[in-house]
């Protein structure tokens, strides 16, 4: 066989072709290798890989024993030779049948790819896969066994994948996904970087952050299109590589969280920047509390631009990858097409109907309570009107005191340097909130309960960490501020080197509830004016979303709190909070 120019270019995607090529007549494979040689998406050194993969076929079809396979797989380039691998693992007749031509060319990939993703992964090479099919290219972690936690090789792979994707001619769009639907990520490998810095390995420790928050920074100023599917938890390190990215599609399956606080750290990867321009103070509640929210509470909340069940994102992965492309709005209409109504939920979080308009969001019934606690600028203060709404009847006392509660056993430290990383941070734009986070990284490092933390959750699994300070009242605030945002520090800068910005360029989740107010109050420049009744409201955010998937739901949900009749003619104005 000849060599190759590049045989690193000999990837998941030449599976693709050689399957093309070998679902017609063996008479008829070379002829038809040589079309695709010719095709845009295909590059020289892809089309040489795509023969050789073709002669390799040729030459498996026509062997009869298991011992002249293996034969092959020793003297073929290793792309290949996991193919006889993957042979000789299971009958003959079981291998043959897989080529059968009744079998479809996507049935056959799907097959051989995940034979070559298991076997890698058992070998301990790649905890990050890199699938390429036609235009789009998929980033998989593989590490299931620790629900995809980061470690620092994964986030330099990742990093790299990103920079080369971004500059292929052959990419439109790009995929993150697990290979389970238990986690897409729960997380970076705290328990390392912990275990790094207490060993003296400062450098390596620090070295996590920074890639890890580069990569985060990549995909939130990514010159393609990025679809990330939330499948399963998405926690920390794993919101990091989805909340960035301008397309968040979540299953049923999906758990946000950021839990940093509970482990004597702060929530980071650009949560700084991201949870401050959620609505009201649902962000800063989320940061504070570490709170899980699930399935389509991503959706409202929003965390995911889309709702699209589990079962349909191997479909939906299909139709962006042939979707050839990288127009945002071709692709936000094709994930359009998988999401799943609103209607019907059996959702135990499912709240009810308002206005007959049924709204599925666990949060709906506190929703106004949370910016009523949690619009402080002070720990104390918003506990203590925890404390008043969980005194009081009715049906948010339940949940404040829970919430209380949550929040006594978080780091008392990490609580108030939270609040004021999300004050700080609704003020900066993308590359400062990095820059913040990365100087509160190392600090926090260097301090008694990030490290307590993380051993009393992650490795004692004991969760009675002895905080110090061990109360909210006892940390001092003037300390805090002059330890973390203030003075000189020797944290060695990202050099982040896009053009930053203080809201996020793409727009395709549901509308903030702030953007529905603007159009009622007349200060929305799009909406035209005051004397808006709730059908013009209503008509306006259905015709500028495209009657997108729960525009209807949220629109009516925020009407119904928040502003009430005006005058007889119908006209609705804003309720002041």
């Amino acid at each position: 066989m000849p060599a190759l120019t590049n045989p690193d270019s000999c990837d998941a995607s030449l599976v693709e072709l050689m399957l093309q090529c070998t679902a017609v007549a063996p008479a008829d494979r070379l002829q038809a290798s040589r079309l695709r040689k010719h095709e845009s998406v295909v590059s020289q050194d892809a089309a040489q890989c795509a023969q050789l993969m073709i002669d390799f076929v040729l030459q498996v079809e026509s062997l009869e024993d298991q011992d002249d396979i293996e034969a092959v797989a020793v003297t073929t380039p290793r792309q290949y030779s996991l193919l006889a691998t993957a042979a000789l693992a299971k009958p003959r007749a079981a291998f043959m049948a897989e080529k059968s031509p009744k079998m479809t060319a996507a049935s056959r990939l799907v097959g051989i790819q995940r034979m070559l993703s298991t076997q890698e992964a058992q070998e301990g090479e790649k905890l990050v896969l890199a699938l390429n099919n036609l235009t789009g290219r998929t980033m998989v972690l593989n590490r299931p066994k620790a629900l995809n936690s980061l470690t620092l090789p994964m986030v330099q792979t990742i990093k790299r994948y990103l920079e080369d994707w971004e500059k292929s001619d052959l990419c439109d769009v790009v995929m993150l996904r697990s290979n389970s639907r238990k986690a897409f990520c729960a997380g970076g490998d705290v328990v390392q970087v912990s275990r790094d810095w207490r060993d003296g390995n400062k450098a390596q420790a620090m070295e996590f952050f920074r890639t890890e928050y580069k990569v985060n920074h990549h995909i939130a100023t990514y010159k393609k299109p990025i679809v990330a599917m939330l499948d399963g938890f998405t926690m920390g390190g794993g919101v990091g590589l989805s909340v960035h990215a301008p397309f968040r599609v979540a299953s049923e399956n999906a758990v946000f969280a950021m839990p940093e606080t509970k482990i004597g750290f702060f929530p980071d990867v650009g949560a700084t920047f991201f949870l401050p321009r959620l609505d009201g103070e649902l962000g800063v509640y989320l940061g504070l509390t570490g709170q899980k929210l699930k399935g389509r509470d991503l959706l409202y909340a929003g965390i995911a631009t889309h709702y699209v069940p589990s079962e349909r994102h191997a479909l939906l992965e299909q139709r962006l990858q042939g979707l050839g492309t990288s127009d945002y709005t071709a692709i936000n209409l094709a994930i359009e097409e998988f999401v799943a109504q609103p209607e019907n939920s059996q959702s135990e979080d499912f709240v009810g109907v308002v206005n007959d308009v049924p709204i599925d969001f666990s949060l709906a019934s506190v929703r106004d309570v949370i910016d009523i606690c949690f619009k402080f600028n002070t720990i104390e203060a918003i506990m203590q009107a925890l404390t008043e709404v969980a005194n009081q009847p009715g049906p948010a006392s339940e949940w404040a005191q829970k919430t209380y509660d949550q929040m006594n056993q978080m780091s008392p430290s990490s609580l108030k340097l939270t609040l004021e990383q999300l004050r700080r941070g609704a003020q900066l734009d993308i590359q400062k909130a990095f820059e913040l986070e990365l100087v509160l990284a190392e600090r926090r490092l260097e301090s008694h309960d990030m490290h307590e933390g993380i051993d009393a959750l992650l490795v004692r699994k004991t969760n009675d960490a002895a905080w110090d300070p061990e109360n909210i009242n006892a940390v001092d605030i003037r300390e805090l501020y002059s330890q973390y945002f203030e003075g000189e520090h020797e944290t060695t800068p990202l050099y982040l080197g896009s053009t930053p910005f203080t809201e996020y360029p793409h727009k395709f989740g549901l509308p903030t509830e702030q953007e529905i107010l603007d159009v009622v109050s007349g200060e929305s420049p799009q909406a035209g004016g005051f004397g808006m009744t709730y059908e013009l409201v209503m008509e306006f955010f259905m015709r500028e979303y495209e009657s997108k998937m729960g525009v209807e739901q949220k629109v009516n949900w925020v009407l119904s709190r928040r502003t009430e009749l005006g005058d007889a003619g119908g006209t609705l104005r804003v309720i002041k909070s």
